[in-house]
């Protein structure tokens, strides 16, 4: 399973740059097998609250949210993904380290080149926008 995390600061160096000179970085669990991939990607992100990964110094900008996963459904190339309960952003340098965490993961574990999330129904930078 593939999650992402950021890498603050890293100017794009180890992986596509996301915003305030950040990486979004895949890490990886190792072999397991799910009956539905995107599914436990998801839960498995938002279950992380950690603030860093491990030793890395990876950062996890959702772990002070309190999201749950709800469903997802693919069209063409697009995943879209609903989550329920409460975005905690830092600032204006975490709001892309938010978004940019759900749709790689997303993106990723749906095999699709596009992610939109939803919060309680509402899309996610709308969300963040209203804080």
């Amino acid at each position: 399973m593939t999650l992402f995390y950021v890498a603050v600061g890293d100017d794009g160096v180890a992986g596509p740059e996301i915003g305030c000179g950040d990486s979004i970085i895949a890490t990886y669990t190792g072999e397991k097998t799910f009956s539905d991939q995107l599914a436990a990607a998801m839960t498995s992100l938002l279950a992380d609250k950690q603030d860093t990964h491990g030793e890395s110094g990876l950062r996890n900008a959702l772990s002070a949210s309190d999201l749950t996963y709800v469903s997802a459904q693919v069209a063409d190339d697009t995943v879209t993904v609903d989550l329920s309960g409460l975005v905690v952003s830092g600032g204006v340098c975490d709001d892309p380290r938010i978004v940019e965490q759900l749709k790689y993961t997303a993106m990723t574990a749906a095999g699709t080149g596009r992610a939109e999330i939803r919060v309680n129904g509402v899309e996610l930078d709308e969300v963040l926008s209203q804080k």
